[in-house]
C-alpha cells in the first residue's frame, strides 16, 4: 500500500475542518437572519389582532347595548381585510425589532447608503420591467385560475385581494408607502445584505431575497408576481440603493397598483386599454433596447457575480429559512378554496 506523506493527511484534515467552519457560520448568518423573519412576521401578525382587539374594546365601551354592539361587530369583520391600522403598526413594530435584531451585524446606515449614480435610461428601464411583470402577471394568474378550476379549486380569493387596488387610505397608505419601505428595509436591506455580506456573490443575494420576499405574501398568484418583481428591485437597491428600489416599490404599489386602476374605474373601458396599453408597450420597449444594448454587461454581472451551488443548499438547509417558508406556504393555502358549481 503506497504511504501518503504526513503532509497531506494534514492539509487534508485541516481543508475539512476549514469546509466545516466556513459552513457553519455560513448557515450560523442565515439562521439569524431568518430567525428575525419569522419574529418579524409574529409582529405583523400581533399588529392585525391587537388592532383589532382594540377596535372590538371600544365597541364594547361605545355601542351602548348588545344590538348596537353586535352590528357594530358585524361591520368589522366585514371590512377587515379593507383597513390597513393593524399593519401599519405592525410593520413599524417589526422594523424596530429588526434594526435592534441586526444592530450588531448590519446597521441601517450601511444597507441604507448608495452605491453608484443611478442614470435615467437605468431607471427608464426598471420602471419597463415592472410593466413587463405586470402584463404577464396577468396572464399567468389566468392560466394558475384555469388550472385549479379543472380539479374544482379557485385561487380567486387571492387574485382578488392582490389586483383590486386599495379601498382605504389606511390601506392605500400601507401598500403604498409604509409597507413598500418596510419590506425594502427588510428583504433588501437586512436580508439581501446578510446574504451578500456572508460570502454570496450578488446574483445569489438577489435572487434568494427576492424568492423569500415573494414568499411572504403567502398569496399563491402574488407570490410569483413578486418573486419577479423582488429581483427588479433587489438589482435596484444592491447596485444603487435602497432609496431608488423604495422609489420603484412605490411606483409599482401606489402609481399602478392604485393611481392608475383608479382612474381605470372611471374612465370608459376603451380608454383605460389604450393607457394600459401604452404603459406596456413603452415598458417593453425599453427593456428590449436594454436587453439588447447591455447584454454583453450583463453576461459579465452575471459571471463575475454568481456562486456557487453549495451557498443555495446551505442557505434552504437552515432550520429558520425552512419554518418561514412552511409557514408562509400554509398561509398560502388559506387563499385556495373551493370552486362553486
Amino acid at each position: 500500500m503506497e504511504n501518503i506523506p504526513y503532509n497531506a493527511i494534514t492539509y487534508q484534515q485541516s481543508e475539512k475542518l476549514r469546509r466545516k467552519t466556513e459552513r457553519k457560520k455560513f448557515k450560523l448568518w442565515i439562521e439569524h437572519m431568518s430567525g428575525g423573519l419569522l419574529i418579524y412576521t409574529m409582529f405583523l401578525f400581533a399588529g392585525v389582532i391587537g388592532f383589532e382587539i382594540l377596535q372590538m374594546i371600544i365597541i364594547a365601551i361605545t355601542s351602548g347595548s348588545r344590538e348596537a354592539y353586535n352590528e357594530q361587530i358585524k361591520k368589522l369583520e366585514e371590512t377587515a381585510t379593507e383597513t390597513a391600522g393593524g399593519m401599519i403598526i405592525g410593520v413599524i413594530m417589526g422594523c424596530i425589532f429588526m434594526s435592534l435584531f441586526f444592530i450588531k451585524r448590519l446597521k441601517i446606515t450601511e444597507i441604507a447608503a448608495p452605491h453608484r449614480k443611478m442614470k435615467p435610461f437605468t431607471l427608464l428601464t426598471a420602471m419597463g420591467a415592472i410593466m413587463v411583470c405586470q402584463f404577464i402577471f396577468s396572464y399567468i394568474i389566468e392560466f394558475i385560475e384555469y388550472g385549479f378550476n379543472l380539479i374544482g379549486l379557485t385561487t380567486q380569493e387571492g387574485i382578488d385581494s392582490s389586483t383590486a387596488g386599495s379601498t382605504t387610505i389606511s390601506m392605500m397608505l400601507y401598500a403604498g408607502f409604509v409597507g413598500s419601505m418596510a419590506e425594502e428595509l427588510i428583504y433588501r436591506g437586512f436580508v439581501m445584505h446578510t446574504i451578500h455580506k456572508n460570502g454570496c456573490g450578488k446574483i445569489c443575494a438577489i435572487l434568494v431575497s427576492s424568492l423569500l420576499f415573494g414568499v411572504m405574501h403567502a398569496n399563491l398568484t402574488q407570490t410569483i408576481f413578486t418573486m419577479f418583481l423582488g429581483v427588479v428591485f433587489a438589482y435596484i437597491a444592491m447596485e444603487y440603493g435602497l432609496l431608488w428600489s423604495f422609489f420603484l416599490h412605490v411606483y409599482n404599489n401606489f402609481i399602478i397598483g392604485d393611481m392608475v386602476v383608479y382612474i381605470d374605474k372611471n374612465i370608459s373601458e376603451t380608454l383605460a386599454t389604450i393607457i394600459n396599453l401604452v404603459l406596456i408597450i413603452s415598458g417593453g420597449i425599453t427593456v428590449l433596447i436594454a436587453l439588447i444594448v447591455k447584454r454583453k454587461k450583463i453576461f459579465a454581472y452575471i459571471r463575475e457575480n454568481r456562486s456557487p451551488a453549495k451557498h443555495y443548499g446551505w442557505i434552504f438547509s437552515t432550520i429558520t429559512t425552512i419554518v418561514f417558508i412552511i409557514l408562509n406556504c400554509l398561509m398560502m393555502l388559506l387563499t385556495i378554496k373551493k370552486l362553486d358549481t
